[in-house]
């Protein structure tokens, strides 16, 4: 089976409004972090190629809680709360924020950070505040961009290269589109090799 065919076995485990609520550790667990509306419910999907597991909506805002679901071979991914959305309420904007650092400060099997970036706007204000916080935690992080179908190829690489400079990226981040199923197969070997070489 072609690696852009295979469908990846993946369940809903469950959700967690704060990190107290959060299953025991049970696995390998790797997190989607993202801006809100940067598309990590249509990425969660599109790369799992197994359904309509996680809420899509047009609206940002709508992943509200740690959502989690077990892949195959022990391993799960935890899909956070999108961060940036200036529509929420305060006191929900900073569970919201408590959630997100609590789980990555804290939960003790956490390996990685899937971070999601909309390749059309390097630099944002929200995605530079994460990236000092990411720094200042020390997690893995395989950053990757979305929405790369919106970008003709020779715009792709300019903002490619932007994204470098700004987050000093050692390695080019993976580019995603939800509408080219090429973008799965590139992701999971990028992911895979990642993984195995201890999160680089």
């Amino acid at each position: 089976m072609a690696e852009e065919q295979k469908k990846y076995s993946a369940e809903f485990v469950g959700s967690a409004a704060r990190f107290k609520e959060l299953p025991a550790p049970e696995g390998e667990e790797y997190a989607v972090l993202g801006r809100s509306n940067v598309g990590k419910s249509t990425f969660i999907n599109h790369s799992l190629a197994c359904g309509p597991l996680a809420r899509v909506s047009k609206k940002p805002g709508k992943t509200t809680l740690a959502n989690l679901y077990r892949l195959e071979d022990g391993l799960f991914w935890v899909d956070l709360p999108g961060y940036g959305y200036a529509e929420a309420s305060a006191d929900e904007k900073d569970r919201w924020s408590k959630l997100i650092a609590d789980y990555c400060d804290n939960r003790s099997n956490l390996a990685g950070i899937i971070w999601l970036l909309d390749i059309r706007h390097p630099g944002a204000k929200a995605d530079m505040e994460a990236y000092n916080w990411l720094g200042e935690i020390g997690r893995p992080v395989l950053p990757v961009l979305t929405k790369g179908d919106k970008l003709s190829r020779s715009r792709q690489k300019r903002q490619v290269k932007e994204f470098r400079e700004i987050f000093a990226f050692g390695e080019e981040p993976v580019i995603y589109s939800s509408l080219q199923h090429g973008s799965r197969a590139v992701f999971w070997d990028r992911f895979n090799a990642w993984r195995k070489g201890g999160n680089r």
